[in-house]
């Protein structure tokens, strides 16, 4: 026999947004949802642009007014893009969307804004959780968790694994990512000088490179954040040169190095994946990856926040109607899955062969070979 803590219609892999955006959908149509997050919405947390399309998805899920303090989170004017040539900039201006303005996200404090309105929906959300087993049931699953508050068995009839990149639940039931790249991002935090900055620019700025792209996002509170995206074998990583390999990459831009003169770095330069990847299979039985567990994008594509909500509040609707007895929702939901990855795919290409400047190098005979090998 197995002493059981609690009991939830559906349990939540993962309290990023695109699990918080599912578990929302599932409370408010009256299922008990618990969280099982990683973490406790302190850590720093990667990506923060929600461009202006993303400002109808917050509409649509009912949590614009959690970023509405200008305080909290910066109004973003729009994109400016060294892509493709030397002469001018591209630019996107916000101001003739219908919305009006993006937003660059103060994170994690954004991802703690939404798990407290989940959890005023009644959703349960576990701090400082991971899966210790599962076993499954002919009803759906009993779940050993560790967390903050001890151990504890919970009884769920479905899995939503919103886990991220890892994605650690469809692993566990034999799931495969297949890896598109091997790119990374190496990211650094930065202190506006106000003396140096009087009239400061809210655009995000994007420049392509030699060996990869850069991009900067200004943020709240004077602050701004800086990216090299590249691959790990162009550039060199170990502890004790990686700081001289951001400056000397730095100091060969256009826009991202005079912009820098105006900030002072607050952090050393931090590595992540920032490869595009996706799962051999997006479900099983009783279980369904989402977000970034399901696929990840490059980001080029400006699309892992809004990704992450619209996919969370899909799959909410997904399992809902799932649990009311529509045998082949989860399924249908995953062919829509499969027409977003192919989509993403053909956009990525694209967007990359537009750069040809640097016909020799490796960064970019990749992305330009990678359509014709798939």
């Amino acid at each position: 026999m197995v002493q059981l803590n609690s009991s939830y219609d559906v349990i939540v892999v993962g309290g990023g947004p695109c699990g918080l955006a599912a578990a929302l959908h599932l409370a408010k149509n009256g299922l008990r949802v618990a969280v099982i997050e990683k973490g406790s919405y302190h850590q720093p947390r990667v990506g923060e642009h929600l461009p202006a399309s993303a400002m109808g998805v917050l509409q649509e899920l009912g949590i614009s007014t959690i970023t509405g303090n200008a305080t909290d989170h910066l109004r973003c004017s729009g994109m400016v893009s060294w892509w493709g040539n030397d002469d001018a900039p591209h630019e996107w201006n916000y101001f003739y969307h219908p919305f009006g303005h993006g937003l660059n996200l103060s994170r994690p404090q954004f991802d703690r804004q939404l798990a407290d309105h989940v959890r005023q929906q009644g959703v349960v959300i576990f701090d400082y959780a991971k899966i210790q087993q599962s076993n499954r049931t002919a009803a759906g699953w009993i779940i050993d968790i560790s967390s903050a508050e001890g151990h504890r068995c919970l009884e769920t009839s479905f899995v939503l694994d919103a886990s991220g990149k890892s994605a650690s639940f469809a692993r566990m039931q034999a799931g495969h990512i297949d890896a598109w790249d091997a790119q990374i991002a190496l990211t650094r935090r930065y202190q506006g000088c106000a003396e140096l900055n009087p009239s400061r620019n809210t655009h995000i700025v994007i420049e392509s490179c030699e060996i990869g792209w850069w991009y900067f996002a200004p943020l709240a509170a004077g602050q701004g954040i800086c990216m090299l995206i590249t691959d790990p074998d162009l550039i060199d990583l170990k502890k004790h040169s990686i700081d001289d390999s951001w400056r000397v990459a730095v100091a060969k831009t256009r826009a991202i190095a005079p912009m820098l003169q105006s900030f002072t770095a607050i952090c050393e330069p931090v590595v992540c994946s920032a490869r595009s990847q996706r799962l051999d299979r997006f479900f099983g039985d009783r279980w369904l990856a989402i977000g970034d567990a399901a696929m990840a994008f490059d980001p080029l594509s400006s699309q892992g926040i809004t990704k992450g909500l619209r996919h969370g509040w899909m799959a909410g609707q997904a399992v809902t109607r799932y649990l009311a007895g529509e045998a082949a929702a989860i399924a249908h939901f995953s062919q829509d899955l499969e027409a977003i990855f192919s989509e993403y795919v053909a956009t990525r290409t694209g967007y990359y062969a537009t750069e040809q400047r640097w016909a020799d190098s490796l960064f970019w005979r990749r992305r330009h070979s990678a359509a014709s090998e798939r």
